[in-house]
């Protein structure tokens, strides 16, 4: 009896002690499904399409500065974008997903010019559905170029972006996050789309360099939680749209640049596991990546899609549908803009070369902080920028050697062990493939594409 009576206490002060926590935790996961049922569907999917109003200055020492640290074609950003719309519109897809930085630094006149172009786009036939990236939001960074000078323009906070965006995505909702613009939305029937919100712009400050990582607050998570119990209920298959990665996508990620993925990352990619949400799309680092994690519930594959504005200014193609194993297959394809009005098909040379040059300035820049000549410099920036050049393209071969240091000083050779791990990241392509591939739904199960 005296036994009975202190497990009965025990529990009764754990049950208090949980209720009273600060940090409330997830409720306890529920016994899932086998799986759910995938409608035969097709989808767009981009990304970072940081859209530059040229209005806002492209001449100076100013605005030259910027793009000095910086490797996206934003001078080209209106004519890239209005390329890709034409393209895009032409295929037979039922809706497009937007995986966030729709602009350059959250300027209110940018949201306004890249909410045209997507607005023409949904009078061609399609849904489009939106989520905002880390530079969209309360941006500081929010400037135009006047000569030697920056001086600040209007961004947009919130209530603005989901106005803006009414009609590409907001107005079709089924269920919002009060905590967020996260939201839930059912493009086809049979399948919910769950449009998170992963950015932390409500701590963003005036005068300081805005958050870019992500993070979901405790009240998300839960929303996330019960819309997933929710689609289950229902019978409904879920797919996921996201700015910030759920995964690694290149070994020493987390170490090099933890800030391009969402934070507890582990946490939430098995929530969604559990629930049977297999794809979750994102986009951020700007590369054509897709990454996958094996599960107890199941794999989940974390589909990255690459800059718009940047080499080599990709967009993915996805098709669910029957397979001749009687299960549903996801086929992913990915389609590149080559050619553009102003440079012809010479456009995807020039965007390489500029994402090449670019980096091996950036590299230059942070050499030269490590003190190293600009003789030692150039025996390793180009080896930089045909790794960062390797991931951004996707399905990447690694060299025999990430890092030939024929030339090498000893102190280059120091400050190259210190890097070598990014390099050789970069250059290292985790399973599966990333342009082109078919994943059984039901197996995880990955074959090639064409």
């Amino acid at each position: 009896m005296k036994q009975q009576l202190s497990w009965t206490w025990r529990l009764l002060i754990c049950t208090v002690l949980m209720a009273c926590s600060t940090s409330k935790p997830i409720a306890p996961l529920a016994e899932t499904a086998a799986g759910p049922v995938y409608p035969d569907t097709r989808f767009i999917v981009i990304s970072d399409l940081h859209f530059y109003d040229t209005d806002l200055g492209a001449k100076g020492k100013a605005f030259q500065k910027y793009l000095d640290q910086d490797r996206k074609l934003l001078v080209l950003s209106d004519e890239i974008i209005g390329t890709a719309i034409k393209k895009i519109a032409l295929d037979p897809a039922d809706f497009v997903l937007v995986a966030g930085d729709l602009t350059k630094d959250g300027e209110k006149i940018c949201h306004q010019g890249v909410a045209r172009h997507l607005q023409a786009l949904r009078k061609s036939g399609k849904q489009i559905f939106v989520v905002p990236g880390n530079h969209d939001i309360n941006n500081p960074d929010s400037v135009r170029f006047a000569g030697d000078i920056t001086e600040p323009v209007p961004s947009i906070g919130p209530a603005a972006f989901e106005q803006i965006y009414q009609d590409l995505g907001y107005g079709a909702a089924i269920a919002r996050d009060p905590d967020s613009l996260s939201y839930v939305a059912e493009p086809v029937k049979g399948l919910r789309l769950l449009a998170l919100d992963s950015n932390r712009y409500k701590e963003n400050q005036p005068n300081h360099h805005p958050i870019i990582g992500g993070a979901f607050s405790d009240q998300t998570l839960e929303w996330i939680q019960t819309q997933l119990i929710a689609a289950q209920k229902e019978n409904k298959a879920v797919i996921v749209l996201m700015h910030h990665g759920i995964m690694e996508h290149y070994p020493a990620n987390e170490k090099f640049y933890e800030d391009y993925l969402v934070a507890d990352r582990e946490k939430v990619a098995s929530l969604f596991a559990r629930y049977k949400v297999t794809l979750v799309f994102t986009g951020h680092f700007h590369a054509q990546d897709v990454t996958r994690e094996r599960t107890e519930d199941g794999d989940i594959f974390d589909i990255e899609t690459g800059s718009m504005v940047t080499a080599p200014c990709p967009y993915r193609v996805v098709a669910l549908g029957k397979n001749t194993g009687g299960n549903t297959s996801a086929v992913i394809s990915s389609r590149f803009i080559t050619a553009i009005p102003s440079l012809g098909e010479g456009f995807a040379d020039y965007a390489a070369t500029y994402v090449f040059e670019g980096t091996k300035k950036m590299a230059n820049t942070a050499l030269g902080k490590y003190k190293v000549s600009k003789e030692q410099q150039a025996l390793i920036n180009s080896q930089v920028a045909s790794a960062y050049s390797a991931h951004l393209k996707g399905d990447e071969t690694k060299p025999d050697t990430a890092i030939d240091t024929t030339g090498f000083g000893y102190w280059l050779r120091f400050v190259a062990w210190i890097q070598e791990d990014l390099i050789d990241g970069w250059w290292t392509d985790l399973a599966p493939r990333d342009n082109n591939l078919v994943i059984d739904l039901a197996t995880g199960k990955v074959t090639a594409g064409e």
